[in-house]
């Protein structure tokens, strides 16, 4: 891996309160931009996300042809395109993949979309993830943009306290 993702969410076993909350901050925020619609990446950028900011990502939907087009990637979330995780089918699946995958969901929706999943990294380690997509609409009715916030913890290996007898 290019960068340890240890380095990225801490080595701790329990995240701080600040990242395990992440999404909701990011829901409330947009809901109260949002005033009655959904709000615009303008009225988004007016809010103060504080260290959140690090985590967050806006896609342009217009411009997403096959892939995420990305307008805004927060510095610390840019750095999971590096962190490959274990596939059955595709092993060139990223943590920002993972993070980017329910874009459309949250389009389908037209409401924040929230996942928590355990996500095997290629050397073995269990990531415990969370991250939420909101639509965004540049005229507060048809959805343009989608903003969202991934975050995570690696997962304490306990050793088993019990043995097998024979």
């Amino acid at each position: 891996m290019l960068s340890d993702v240890a380095e990225l969410f801490g080595e701790v076993a329990e995240a701080p309160a600040r990242d395990r909350r992440i999404t909701r901050r990011l829901v409330d925020l947009w809901a109260r931009a949002a005033r009655g619609q959904f709000p615009s990446w303008a009225a988004m950028q007016e809010m103060d996300f504080g260290e959140d900011q690090d985590w967050l990502f806006v896609v342009d939907l217009e411009k997403s042809v096959g892939f995420p087009y990305f307008i805004f990637i927060g510095d610390r979330l840019a750095k999971l395109s590096d962190v490959h995780l274990s596939g059955e089918d595709d092993w060139t699946l990223t943590v920002l993949d993972k993070a980017t995958a329910d874009v459309y969901a949250a389009v389908a929706g037209e409401a924040p979309h929230f996942r928590e999943d355990t996500l095997i990294l290629c050397d073995g380690r269990r990531l415990l993830f969370r991250s939420v997509t909101a639509p965004l609409a540049d005229d507060g009715t048809t959805i343009t943009h989608v903003i969202g916030a991934a975050t995570g913890r690696l997962a304490v290996e306990v050793e088993p306290t019990l043995k097998l007898v024979e």
